[in-house]
């Protein structure tokens, strides 16, 4: 499996406005909103230089967990290939879990098993042309407080 490039970082954060307030002012980071997903538990913003931040969606779901056990800090590596479809196939067959799939607009994603990755939750990441983070930064200025 071939990697294309280092998609983005995230970092999980127990308040997201108090978290980009903290990277714009001290980093001059430009974020936008992404969404919210119950399905992943997360509310998400993401600067053009791929750092995304996320908050917990759920009050008592696996990221408040997360929080709660380890603290804030770095909790993904994104990883963009150019065939998820391929990658999901490749991975397995050397043993690595895929915990979770899934689809949102043009991006396909698969989340790897940190027990099979020395403790790393990497994701595997497919979109064509730009990351929609940058396309949105061509203009359309949505709003980030989610």
């Amino acid at each position: 499996m071939k990697v294309e490039k280092i998609d983005h970082v995230a970092i999980r954060v127990k308040d997201l406005a108090k978290a980009r307030k903290f990277f714009s002012d001290v980093f001059e980071m430009d974020f936008r909103f992404l969404g919210n997903s119950a399905e992943l538990d997360i509310k998400s913003i993401m600067d053009t230089n791929g750092i995304e931040l996320v908050e917990p969606f759920l009050p008592d779901g696996p990221n408040s967990r997360m929080i709660a056990k380890y603290g804030e800090g770095l909790t993904l590596l994104s990883l963009k290939v150019s065939n998820l479809d391929q990658a999901v196939v490749e991975i397995k067959k050397k043993g690595v879990r895929v915990t979770a799939q899934v689809q949102s607009g043009d991006m396909r994603m698969a989340i790897l098993h940190p027990k099979d990755t020395l403790g790393v939750q990497i994701e595997l990441i497919e979109y064509k042309g730009e990351h929609p983070t940058i396309t949105a930064a061509k203009g359309y200025k949505p709003d980030v407080t989610g």
